[in-house]
C-alpha cells in the first residue's frame, strides 16, 4: 500500500460528534431487536404457509377422499356440519405470451364474450378537447394509449366449471386450473 493512500481518505468530523459508546451500543441493540423481529417474520410466515398447507390437504383430499369411500355428501362431527361440494380453480397465465395463447384460446372455444378489454389514454390539462376525440384518432395525433385485455378471475372460474360441466372443450393446464371436490365445513 502506498503511503498516499491515507491522503484521498476524508472524513467530515462533524459526523461523529453525536457519536458515544452509550449510543452505539443502544443503536447496535436496536439493529440487532430488528434482526430478530424479521428472522421471527419469516419464522412465522412459514409457519403460516405450514398450517395452510395443512388445511387444503384436509380440504381437497383427505376429508373428500374418505367421504366418496364412504360413499357420504354430508356428516356431522362435534357440532359442525361437513359436506363435500365440487370446486374449480383457474387463473390466467402471467407471461404475455402464454396469457394472448390463454386470449386465442377462449376465443377459439367460443368464450370470447368472457375476456374484457380496457384501452386508457393520459392526457394534460389543456387536452380536454383532444381526450373527446374517438379512439381511432388517437393513433393519428401520435398519442400514447394503453389497453388491458384480461378475464375477471370469477368469471373465468364460472366459465371453467361450466364447460367440464357440459363436456366442452377447455384446456385445463393452459389456465392452471384444477376441479375436484372440497369438504365444507359448518359450524352448528
Amino acid at each position: 500500500m502506498s503511503d498516499d493512500t491515507w491522503s484521498i481518505v476524508t472524513a467530515d468530523a462533524t459526523q461523529f460528534e453525536g457519536l458515544t459508546t452509550k449510543g452505539g451500543a443502544e443503536l447496535s441493540d436496536l439493529i440487532r431487536g430488528l434482526t430478530d423481529v424479521q428472522r421471527c417474520l419469516v419464522g412465522a410466515e412459514e409457519t403460516v404457509k405450514s398450517f395452510k398447507n395443512r388445511r387444503d390437504e384436509y380440504l381437497y383430499d383427505l376429508i373428500p377422499a374418505k367421504m366418496a369411500e364412504m360413499n357420504v355428501d354430508k356428516v356431522v362431527v362435534d357440532e359442525s356440519e361437513v359436506s363435500v361440494r365440487p370446486f374449480v380453480s383457474g387463473t390466467m397465465p402471467k407471461d404475455p405470451i402464454a396469457k394472448e395463447n390463454a386470449l386465442t384460446h377462449l376465443r377459439e372455444i367460443g368464450a370470447s364474450d368472457f375476456i374484457k378489454n380496457e384501452v386508457t389514454v393520459s392526457f394534460g390539462i389543456t387536452q380536454d378537447n383532444s381526450a373527446k376525440s374517438l379512439q381511432a384518432e388517437l393513433d393519428e395525433h401520435g398519442y400514447d394509449t394503453t389497453a388491458k385485455v384480461w378475464v375477471e378471475p370469477m368469471t373465468l372460474k364460472k366459465l371453467i366449471r361450466e364447460r367440464v360441466e357440459n363436456n366442452l372443450d377447455i384446456d385445463l393446464e393452459m389456465f392452471n386450473a384444477h376441479v375436484g371436490t372440497i369438504a365444507h365445513i359448518k359450524k352448528g
